[in-house]
């Protein structure tokens, strides 16, 4: 059977096995796919079925470990990658809290109170887009451990999210915005620090459940008590569905913390389309949903690869 015959199966294990290989040289890892693929052609041409054959190979992070051993390269640095993609996912929130405070957010919200006519003079307009551009500065801020050196990678993450934590203290109103991305810097600086050093576990879990139930908690009691009116619906979005999400975060279902961290970016884009009276509550409980569910999402793929790769207790 020809490679570009292979069944689908096959390929999302292959795509699945050069993501795993991703730290290592293209022209080696392009080698191992293709050995990997050979031998699932072959194997399919004896008869094999697919999912006989991949069961025979095992997962593809263990193949990965097993070409890494045999070629005598360096075991993948799982807490490293868990940064760099949650530093990636800082660098995409200080774009879009730059693009709309530059462009969106000021034709109905004014940048300073003080500022008359709000709606007519965003701050592209006002300023001019030399001004604007400075609405990056954050994100540039987020995105300095992708280019720092390794040994000091780690003093630069901590360094960026103290720094965005300040800006988004002292700036004001506009500081606000930049919570969310204060947020995301600190959840990239302590992730891998505490993955690589085993910290977590249970705990971590019952505390990203608990913040992740609290506005379901607080709207279900506010109910109760009759100060808050909502319908079926609203009682199925603001209290069954957090209170969900946060049993699945509580119990290490990974797909809680997707859904965790797609519910805050939902709940960030409604706060900025559906500004009201309650816009900072909504803007910073969903950046804080977002910075949990992506850090623990992230935190538990590394966490995972770790102890696949450790299948023996320590050495004492």
């Amino acid at each position: 059977m020809s490679d570009d015959g292979l069944p689908e199966a096959a390929w999302t294990y292959l795509r699945a096995l050069d993501a795993e290989l991703s730290d290592v040289p293209s022209g080696t890892a392009e080698e191992i796919v293709a050995d990997v693929r050979a031998h699932i052609a072959d194997a399919l041409d004896s008869g094999r079925s697919t999912g006989e054959i991949l069961a025979g190979l095992g997962a593809a992070r263990d193949v990965a470990r097993q070409a890494r051993e045999e070629l005598g390269l360096p075991a993948q640095d799982r807490p490293a990658r868990a940064g760099r993609t949650l530093s990636l996912v800082a660098v995409a929130v200080g774009v879009l809290i730059a693009v709309c405070v530059s462009f969106l957010l000021p034709s109905t919200v004014p940048v300073e109170p003080i500022q008359a006519d709000a709606g007519e003079q965003g701050v592209l307009r006002r300023l001019g887009p030399g001004v604007a551009l400075l609405t990056l500065l954050p994100a540039l801020v987020a995105a300095a451990p992708l280019v720092a050196p390794a040994r000091v990678r780690a003093g630069v993450r901590f360094a960026g999210a103290t720094v965005l934590t300040m800006f988004a203290c002292a700036a004001g109103e506009t500081g606000l915005y930049y919570f969310p991305l204060a947020l995301m810097a600190w959840v990239a600086a302590i992730v891998p620090w505490a993955v690589r050093r085993g910290a977590g576990g249970r705990w971590w879990r019952y505390l990203t459940g608990g913040f992740v139930a609290m506005p379901g908690v607080l709207v279900a009691v506010a109910s109760a008590g009759g100060s808050v009116g909502i319908g079926w619906v609203g009682a199925a979005l603001w209290i069954a569905g957090p209170l969900a999400a946060g049993a699945l975060c509580a119990y290490g279902i990974r797909a809680g913390y997707a859904v965790t961290a797609l519910a805050g970016a939902l709940v960030m884009v409604l706060a900025m389309a559906e500004r009201g009276f309650l816009f900072a509550a909504f803007w910073l409980f969903g950046g804080l949903y977002l910075a949990l569910g992506a850090g623990a999402y992230t935190a538990s793929q590394a966490a995972d690869g770790d102890a696949a790769a450790t299948p023996g207790p320590p050495a004492g």
